[in-house]
């Protein structure tokens, strides 16, 4: 299965993968704005300048902070489908996203408009429930009424299996019409382990993490399928360095005759948490053709910035 065959449109406005000519480019430029209104509510802007032209409001949300158990928000934001898609760009483990992203969610992936609730379930571990109303104007979705709603879900769990062992376990769900007036269905599943020993929580680490995003686009003819899954190992062998690998496969289930396949390798240099210096090399196999990547980032952030997301 092709792109055109999931997306509406047969490119995004924009890509966050690596450059395809030879040189020297700005991947993203984002500038972030966080207040809170008042002992109710907090508010995020987030704007993003993709290639260092043109201004885009990436993220703009209101969230309540004082309801017990459960957080509202609204706004324009990321939406909880998969574990990759909520991410920002110079949050990414990799310089590219996983290919499953880019082909099924789009370059830009699932951020839209909408509103959404995150429930904290009564259980006995850490167990949350996100549940969003968007827009419907993603790719995927694309629906030619401008009336009809996208809904998101996902249910993400925690559980600490020693002292210095976590596994995450999350599954995702979202649906909405498309631009046949057919309804689209997405489904995810991820699984994330982390090893960080407690003698040497600032330099030593492991994170293991796959995903697989599946989506279903009824054209009113046939319902076509099409699926990829990321598996990656990030491995912190020192204090500021660390080493990383990921293999990307799209055609699950095979509906042409080749997948298409991406072996990544990554080294990174983090002489604080403010920057790093990355070198990424990625072997792309499509169509019986090989083709390498080779890039160099330079990733830095101004000032104080949010935890990033566990």
């Amino acid at each position: 299965m092709h792109e055109e065959d999931v997306h509406a449109d047969e490119e995004p406005a924009h890509a966050h993968g690596l450059p395809e000519n030879p040189g020297m480019s700005v991947q993203e430029v984002e500038v972030r704005f966080t207040a809170f209104v008042d002992a109710y509510l907090k508010a995020d802007l987030i704007l993003a300048i993709p290639g260092a032209e043109g201004l885009e409001v990436e993220e703009a949300v209101l969230s309540t902070v004082s309801l017990p158990g459960i957080t509202l928000s609204a706004g324009k934001l990321y939406a909880p489908f998969g574990k990759h898609n909520s991410l920002h760009t110079h949050a990414y483990p990799f310089i590219d996203p996983p290919i499953s992203n880019e082909k099924i969610l789009g370059g830009e992936g699932l951020n839209e408009v909408g509103f959404g609730a995150n429930i904290l379930l009564p259980a006995s571990w850490y167990s949350e429930f996100t549940a969003q109303v968007l827009n419907g104007d993603n790719e995927v979705f694309a629906s030619p009424d401008g009336e009809d709603l996208a809904f998101v879900g996902r249910w993400k769990n925690l559980w600490d299996l020693n002292d210095a062992t976590t596994l995450e376990l999350s599954g995702s769900y979202g649906t909405g019409k498309n631009m046949h007036k057919e309804l689209t269905h997405l489904l995810g599943g991820d699984l994330t382990i982390k090893w960080r020993p407690l003698r040497h929580v600032r330099d030593r680490g492991i994170t293991f993490q796959t995903e697989y995003l599946q989506a279903r686009v009824n054209d009113g003819l046939q319902t076509k399928t099409a699926g990829g899954l990321y598996a990656q190992l990030q491995i912190q062998t020192a204090r500021r360095w660390w080493v990383q690998g990921r293999y990307d496969v799209f055609g699950f289930p095979k509906l042409e005759p080749e997948r298409e396949h991406r072996f990544s390798g990554l080294l990174a240099f983090a002489p604080s948490e403010f920057s790093a210096i990355r070198l990424q090399y990625n072997l792309n196999r499509e169509d019986g053709q090989n083709v390498h990547q080779l890039a160099l980032q330079l990733n830095f952030t101004l000032g104080a910035h949010p935890a990033h997301s566990y």
